[in-house]
């Protein structure tokens, strides 16, 4: 791996490797066993008030847009399949720069997109079972949950990846500048 700039050590690429995939493939298995279990369930009230299991079919995306489109879903899932293989390859590349909360992200992310992707190839439909009781709020599936969280994980990475390459640029700018106030002092001291 001599063509990779930041090779992580072995260690860790197979404990990040690992992680990533025991956790993508939880969820993955999560997601499938819940919607199988739940299918055809009605009105099963899991939390009085909060939550509760009622099986719906979504022929569409999400919140059943373009449901009766072939075209527009075929579309989606060819990109949710290359969405899926690229969250893989992004997950397996070794890089020593990545750390496990980001490599736990892109575990949500690819199982929650794979995991409505089988549906769809399989069933021709995402199957949705869990519904908010207190609001009015689409039926949804573990695998949405995997992507939404994933979403907001990323948003969280982007934002220490952001303040951490500030806070380094600003302490090279500040080391920066006391080499130039240094070197000023010393071709000071040295003219008297």
């Amino acid at each position: 791996m001599k063509w990779i700039r930041n090779k992580p050590s072995f260690v860790k690429y197979v404990v990040q490797s690992v992680t990533g995939t025991a956790v993508f493939a939880f969820v993955l298995v999560l997601d499938l066993v819940s919607k199988t279990v739940t299918d055809g369930v009605r009105d099963l009230t899991v939390i009085p008030g909060f939550i509760s299991f009622n099986s719906v079919h979504n022929p569409g995306g999400a919140w059943s847009i373009f449901g009766g489109n072939d075209v527009a879903m075929t579309i989606i899932m060819i990109f949710t399949f290359i969405f899926v293989a690229a969250a893989l390859l992004v997950l397996f590349w070794p890089d020593g720069r990545k750390n496990m909360f980001f490599i736990v992200t892109l575990a949500f992310l690819g199982s929650g997109a794979l995991g409505n992707l089988i549906d769809r190839l399989w069933l021709g439909e995402v199957r949705d079972f869990l519904h908010f009781e207190f609001m009015d709020f689409p039926t949804f599936n573990v695998a949405d949950v995997a992507l939404v969280s994933s979403v907001i994980m990323l948003i969280v990475n982007i934002i220490i990846w952001f303040v951490r390459s500030e806070t380094a640029a600003r302490r090279a700018k500040k080391a920066a500048m006391r080499g130039e106030k240094d070197d000023d002092d010393d071709d000071g001291g040295s003219a008297s």
